[in-house]
């Protein structure tokens, strides 16, 4: 049996039916589209029809921009320290730090951690230029070299609406974050040029079986990852793994 993707297109299905019908004759249209159906276990092409349009009305999760992940990181800082960017700055302005490090010392110090502290430091020293590019421009180079792995980007982009409808896709400078209203819970690196990795935040989940190691999939934070080689790897599995980290994490 088929597997009718998360983002479908009815336009594609019909294509799909009108090929089995010219390689079936003299089997007619509408048969070729119930068996169409029936291969995706729908029993009639009204209702195959009827998923599809369900599906495609589900929002696509969000792709934030830089501005928008630092609009998102400043209202976080306001909400844990009861100080806004521009109060930070001015605690900031009038003392010294030789480099990132100090600073990081010190605002941990202050109860500032996270993306709140990431953002005062970039404040103080700079926007790194992967937070200034556009989402697309910062994915489409992780994939230059390697254009055969993006379905398996989009497959999972195009799963998320299944899994929660406040997901935030956070495009980095070499990989993708997964973020809910409280972190980052998994991540999507295209590691090797066979190979993209879902890191997952997990607790008490050790590597095993397909579970590998998370530590070096995007910044350290993720307790496992899971390699895909297509599409097709990410299966009910995979997709139950990515709903459990988000549930752990919301």
């Amino acid at each position: 049996m088929r597997r009718l993707p998360q983002r479908p297109d009815i336009d594609q299905l019909r294509r799909q039916a009108r090929e089995l019908q010219r390689r079936s004759k003299p089997l007619t249209l509408a048969a070729a589209q119930l068996a169409l159906a029936h291969d995706y276990g729908f029993p009639s092409w009204a209702r195959l029809r009827t998923e599809v349009e369900r599906r495609r009305s589900i929002p696509r999760p969000e792709v934030r921009t830089w501005q928008g992940m630092r609009d998102w990181s400043a209202e976080l800082l306001e909400k844990r320290t009861g100080r806004n960017v521009e109060a930070w700055n001015q605690l900031i302005g009038r003392r010294r730090f030789p480099n990132q490090s100090a600073m990081r010392t010190w605002l941990t110090a202050e109860g500032v951690t996270g993306y709140g502290q990431m953002l005062l430091v970039w404040e103080r020293f700079g926007y790194p230029d992967f937070m200034t590019a556009g989402a697309n421009d910062l994915i489409g180079r992780q994939y230059a070299d390697r254009a055969h792995l993006r379905p398996i980007l989009d497959a999972t982009l195009a799963a998320l609406p299944g899994i929660t409808q406040v997901a935030v896709v956070q495009a980095r400078k070499t990989y993708v974050s997964l973020v809910s209203k409280r972190r980052t819970f998994a991540v999507i690196q295209a590691t090797t040029k066979k190979r993209v990795d879902l890191g997952l935040r997990l607790r008490d989940q050790r590597p095993g079986a397909r579970l590998k190691s998370g530590k070096s999939v995007g910044n350290g934070s993720m307790t496992v990852s899971l390699p895909l080689s297509s599409p097709t790897d990410l299966d009910d599995e995979a997709l139950g793994w990515l709903k459990r980290a988000y549930d752990e994490n919301a």
